[in-house]
């Protein structure tokens, strides 16, 4: 990799469909790798992150709850931040709680007080340290955006008797979301601009990502995000900028546990047997644009929503070629979208008598197998 530094930023809560409102960060989009159909194996911040670190699904790295953060197998898996580490990278991450990843691997486990942090200073001054480093590996967690979200909406319709109002002002909540979306860009152009007073933008792996998306009042039952597996919550995107390389768009599908293989191949990092990833390099879908599409798995079981779930994750779904089965544990029920033809989920087609239909339930089985997830099917 011609890049000796690799940073990783997570835009918590970030729309993929608010990019185009941000000239900073559809500048970087525009001239880096965009992975398109990028989606989260688990839609809220806690289980996403764990995702992404141990390149594991939930049931598999331990974080199968809301309230199972603290449950990660850490014994058991080899972090990515221990990975880089291992292989002299000075590891940093930039967080606003424990429960967000593991500290694992981390020379410097920094967190910060979401409300009161200035975190365009904080990171500026964290990066231009982190330049007199022979190389290092930085988490970079914006949470301004997310912050903001809760504070001017969903703070307002927390009681159960507002739910009503809050999902026919999806207009008002859209408005007051996009009303943020400066706060992100503005960080990012700062990002790029610290990248390039210190000489770092040709020796640097950024690579830019949402944890899960918000829903905004489209799906009943979803005040946020975490509740659901729709689309507008669980495919987001991820911007990879590589020094020297041609920007290009990758439309294949793909999801968040992808990342730990790939930033292992970029940095030349060796996976031990000590952690079975379950991930696989994105570079291939790089190097070769009609590789085949590989199912993507989603899971989730947030606290709020009409069948809360803070034990264990009770809603699931598999997604392939633009079709999308979900299973609702509880209570028990199928729902099967079309995506192509209906993105915003407003058609439930499932048919129990569909060969296509019964054999997205096949994959999706054989995927709770393979990971010890119980659900009543099992």
């Amino acid at each position: 990799m011609s890049a000796k530094n690799i940073i990783l930023i997570t835009l918590d809560g970030f729309r993929k469909d608010k990019i185009g409102l941000c000239p900073s960060l559809k500048s970087i989009k525009e001239n880096s790798y965009y992975f398109s159909e990028m989606n989260t194996n688990a839609p809220y911040t806690f289980a996403a992150h764990h995702v992404i670190f141990s390149g594991m699904y939930p049931s598999c790295n331990g974080v199968d709850g809301y309230y199972k953060m603290f449950n990660f197998k850490k014994d058991e898996i080899t972090t990515l931040a221990q990975l880089l580490k291992e292989n002299n990278y000075y590891t940093v991450s930039e967080t606003l709680d424990e429960s967000v990843l593991p500290r694992q691997g981390f020379d410097e486990y920094n967190l910060f007080d979401e409300k009161t942090v200035n975190l365009k200073k904080r990171h500026m001054e964290l990066i231009k340290r982190l330049s007199k480093k022979e190389k290092f590996f930085a988490f970079l967690h914006f949470t301004d955006t997310h912050l903001h979200y809760v504070r001017e909406i969903v703070q307002k319709y927390e009681k159960s008797e507002n739910d009503d109002e809050y999902y026919k002002l999806k207009k008002e909540n859209n408005d007051k979301y996009e009303a943020c979306t400066p706060l992100a860009d503005d960080y990012i152009a700062e990002i790029k601009n610290v990248l390039d007073e210190n000489g770092l933008s040709e020796n640097t792996l950024l690579i830019i990502i949402s944890d899960h998306g918000t829903g905004l009042g489209e799906k009943h039952g979803e005040k946020f995000y975490g509740v659901f597996v729709y689309e507008n919550t669980i495919n987001i995107f991820c911007i990879m900028h590589i020094p020297g390389k041609s920007p290009r768009i990758i439309t294949k599908q793909c999801s968040t546990i992808d990342l730990y293989s790939t930033i292992a191949e970029l940095a030349e990092a060796k996976i031990g047997k000590k952690s079975e990833i379950q991930g696989e390099s994105l570079l291939h879908l790089i190097e070769n644009p009609s590789a085949e599409n590989r199912a993507v798995f989603v899971e989730t079981g947030g606290l709020y929503g009409p069948w809360p779930s803070p034990e264990k994750h009770n809603i699931f779904c598999v997604k392939i070629d633009g079709k999308k089965l979900i299973y609702n544990d509880t209570p028990q029920s199928w729902e099967f979208y079309d995506l192509k033809n209906d993105p915003d989920e407003l058609h439930n087609k499932y048919d129990e008598n569909s060969k296509q239909i019964n054999d997205l339930k096949k994959k999706l089985i054989s995927h709770f197998k393979d990971n010890k997830i119980i659900t009543k099917l099992n």
